[in-house]
């Protein structure tokens, strides 16, 4: 099973694909794909061309499941509002539904069950737990 974890963070998209093969190993399928930045949401050649770049890559992974972290949309702790429009952009894809959850789902997991991937980048984490939630829990 191949999934994408997305975590969203102001204009910034961080990806994290891994695969659960036969054997049971997790493995991390993201490579130089780290993470996609709309710099510039009111230039439409830059918002397709963020589109494309996200959309190309779920090509390359061919994903079983795609889901994004859950961000805040009221109070204090909210959610960036560009932050929303990359989600849409995500959304777009056609081939595969995107899934949310929310992040005490994936906090609760990891209190009971250990977190076996090594990090490239400490910006990673959610996406990556994501990513190991969705091929790992039942």
């Amino acid at each position: 099973m191949k999934v994408i974890g997305i975590d969203i963070d102001k204009t910034k998209a961080i990806f994290y694909a891994v695969e659960k093969n036969a054997g049971g190993n997790v493995i991390n399928l993201t490579g130089d794909f780290k993470y996609v930045i709309l710099n510039n949401d009111t230039d439409n050649s830059k918002v397709r061309a963020f589109q494309s770049t996200v959309h190309s890559f779920f090509e390359t992974i061919h994903p079983d499941r795609i889901a994004i972290l859950k961000r805040q949309t009221k109070g204090r702790f909210k959610a960036a509002p560009l932050s929303f429009k990359i989600e849409g952009l995500i959304q777009c894809y056609e081939k595969l539904e995107i899934e949310f959850l929310p992040p005490i789902t994936i906090s609760t997991y990891f209190k009971k069950n250990d977190f076996n991937l090594q990090l490239e980048h400490n910006y990673q984490e959610g996406a990556a737990k994501l990513a190991y939630f969705l091929v790992s829990a039942k």
